[in-house]
């Protein structure tokens, strides 16, 4: 019974995470497309977002009396996983800028699916017929709750988005191995510094660093860092009480708050059979939950 009680405790623990998760990234793109619009570049936003988790996470980490140093293979898995996040935040980031909030959203989500057939090719988590249904389901239901403008579509955001999916799943599996050496909080130091340093030397090289230029557009720069630096180290903190396509799995309540925020601050209006999505996804989510813990 103690060991059932730990283990509940333990999945109990990492849902809570990748709730807090989905709450903080949410705000990001929605952030970002304001920076955007107050005159700041992608390029300026993405190294600022670097920058400033760089700058959160070391504060942490300081706080908390963890050292910088880590293992050989620990860094180089840290390394891969900056590449992926530096691939991830610029095509999520820059897809803002050519296309809706709503359909980058939908298209980067994706990746919860191709997380879930590398698993299941690895033999690390295997998926039943069940499963998968359950998660194209919950794929069909973001794409009603989400439902894009198709009049509106332009192939370099589509593109970008599309990067974005395939590359936070690398982030994701990188992390996972960077972790067994290193806690999370450094995993994120070491991948957002990759970031920080490459979008900051390709802004200053291009002659791209340009501010935004009203206060939204400066709130919005913050929040952008700091929703994802908080909201990133919460996510892989998850994974140590939960495997990572469970995690990710779960992690699709950001999409529709994301929405919820687009809303709110930039206007966007979801119709009925858009809300219908909405209850698709949360059914679908707490259908895949449960076949998880059953696993």
């Amino acid at each position: 019974m103690p060991a059932e009680t730990g283990s509940s405790s333990r999945q109990a623990t990492g849902i809570l995470l990748v709730v807090l998760s989905a709450i903080l990234t949410a705000v990001v793109p929605t952030a970002a497309k304001l920076a955007l619009e107050a005159g700041a570049t992608t390029l300026t936003v993405l190294s600022a977002r670097g920058l400033i988790a760089v700058a959160v996470l070391s504060l942490a980490m300081l706080a908390t009396g963890q050292r910088f140093a880590i293992g050989r293979e620990a860094l180089m898995a840290c390394l891969l996983a900056g590449i992926a996040y530096l691939f991830m935040a610029y095509g999520y980031i820059g897809s803002v800028a050519y296309i809706p909030v709503s359909l980058a959203v939908l298209i980067y989500f994706t990746h919860p699916l191709l997380l879930a057939l590398v698993a299941h090719l690895r033999g690390t988590e295997r998926l039943n017929g069940r499963k998968i249904g359950i998660a194209i389901a919950v794929l069909f239901g973001l794409t009603l709750a989400l439902g894009p403008e198709l009049a509106v579509l332009d192939p370099v955001g589509i593109a970008l988005a599309v990067l974005a999916s395939v590359a936070v799943c690398g982030l994701i599996l990188f992390a996972v191995e960077a972790q067994k050496g290193a806690s999370s909080i450094r995993v994120m130091v070491y991948s957002s510094l990759v970031t920080s340093v490459v979008f900051s030397a390709l802004a200053t090289g291009l002659g791209e660093w340009s501010i935004p230029e009203s206060t939204s557009g400066w709130i919005g720069l913050a929040l952008a860092g700091l929703g994802s630096a908080a909201g990133l180290l919460a996510f892989f903190a998850a994974f140590r009480h939960i495997s990572p396509v469970r995690a990710t799995m779960i992690s699709n309540l950001e999409p529709l708050l994301g929405v919820m925020i687009a809303v709110a601050v930039l206007g966007e209006r979801l119709q009925g059979w858009q809300w219908l999505g909405v209850g698709v996804v949360v059914a679908g989510l707490v259908l895949f939950e449960k076949a998880s813990g059953k696993a």
